[in-house]
């Protein structure tokens, strides 16, 4: 036994106890070595989407997510890597995302609600970041927005005022507009984004005494079938359409932009860069930002905070743009108040 004199008062101390408390002064010595050991760990974050070869825009938030990432000291090759694993078809997701679990991955990122819920579904214990979702409550990713539980949270699109409010644009835009056609994938016609979309959509359009036609198109068949069923939308009276978000829809862009204006009808998408493939308008959440925001999360979730504990968030800014060019092949003079209110017009 070794005796120890401190003010005054004599205590009797084991040489076990005596080790432990040495130790732990001389963890306390050097500062940080906690934090140096945690700092020492290479974090791992799997960007799961569909398809192999993601959109633009999503390459773009991808760069986004990771500049703010860097910003807050997350930087690859010295404590976190970032992989892309994806898919052709939405069907082989589940597949994919059960890979990312098994390699053990410390954070998945997804765009869209079918990644997430593949992600989710493979999962529940590795953190999910939501950059993009629609109705995450909906569609059974989390249990409200202000206490999302389990092991999902993120940020998600107001993606029932915004299909709305491109019926309204089309109004504005096309004299006379009494048809428009609701474009979404057949694939997904039971997705609760897909009945949001639709029902959103036709509830606008009644208001303002427009009639609103389902048309289910594969974004990825054939650039001659697709011509077929947008010359069968024009002969039966549709004048203007609405496209629904979706990662295809924005790869497949320039052909139904194309398509879309041989047969002399406007366009209004989610995405600007649909915009820039030809499309008359687009009117949706800044995406950048919401990567951004999402980059956010990760950093927060990396240094121990529980998803559960982060509330779902919503954009703040909505870019509205227009494409002058094309509306000029359609012959349609942008109104001066819908000019104005535009984030840009695209000549």
């Amino acid at each position: 036994m070794k005796r120890l004199r401190m003010a005054n008062r004599e205590f009797r101390i084991g040489t076990t106890a005596l080790f432990i408390l040495a130790l732990a002064l001389a963890l306390l010595a050097v500062p940080g070595a906690a934090e140096a050991q945690q700092a020492g760990k290479m974090y791992r974050i799997a960007y799961l989407t569909v398809p192999t070869r993601p959109p633009a825009v999503s390459l773009a938030g991808l760069e986004a997510f990771r500049q703010v990432l860097r910003d807050l000291g997350c930087i690859e090759g010295k404590n976190i890597v970032i992989e892309i694993r994806s898919t052709e078809l939405e069907k082989d997701l589940p597949e994919v995302a059960a890979q990312v679990v098994r390699e053990k991955f410390d954070l998945i990122v997804t765009t869209n609600n079918t990644p997430a819920l593949a992600a989710k579904g493979a999962t529940t214990t590795i953190p999910i970041v939501m950059a993009v979702s629609i109705d995450p409550v909906g569609g059974g990713l989390v249990d409200s927005l202000a206490h999302p539980g389990g092991n999902v949270t993120g940020l998600t699109l107001m993606a029932g005022e915004v299909t709305g409010k491109r019926i309204e644009l089309l109004r504005e835009i096309v004299p006379g507009l009494r048809r428009v056609a609701a474009v979404y994938n057949p694939i997904a016609r039971t997705y609760p984004q897909t009945v949001d979309f639709v029902t959103q959509s036709e509830a606008t359009a009644r208001a303002l005494g427009i009639r609103l036609q389902r048309a289910e198109l594969d974004p990825l068949m054939g650039a001659d079938r697709w011509d077929a069923a947008v010359a069968a939308l024009k002969k039966g009276g549709v004048g203007a359409l609405t496209v629904m978000e979706g990662p295809l829809f924005i790869h497949q862009a320039p052909q139904i932009a194309a398509t879309a204006l041989k047969h002399r009808l406007a366009t209004v998408f989610p995405y600007r860069e649909q915009v820039e493939a030809g499309g008359l308008m687009s009117y949706g959440a800044n995406m950048i930002g919401m990567w951004q925001r999402a980059a956010h999360f990760a950093d927060r979730i990396l240094r121990g905070t529980k998803p559960a504990d982060l509330p779902v968030e919503q954009p703040t800014k909505f870019d509205l743009l227009i494409n002058g060019k094309t509306a000029k092949a359609l012959g349609l003079t942008i109104p001066p108040a819908l000019r104005i209110r535009a984030d840009e017009v695209i000549q």
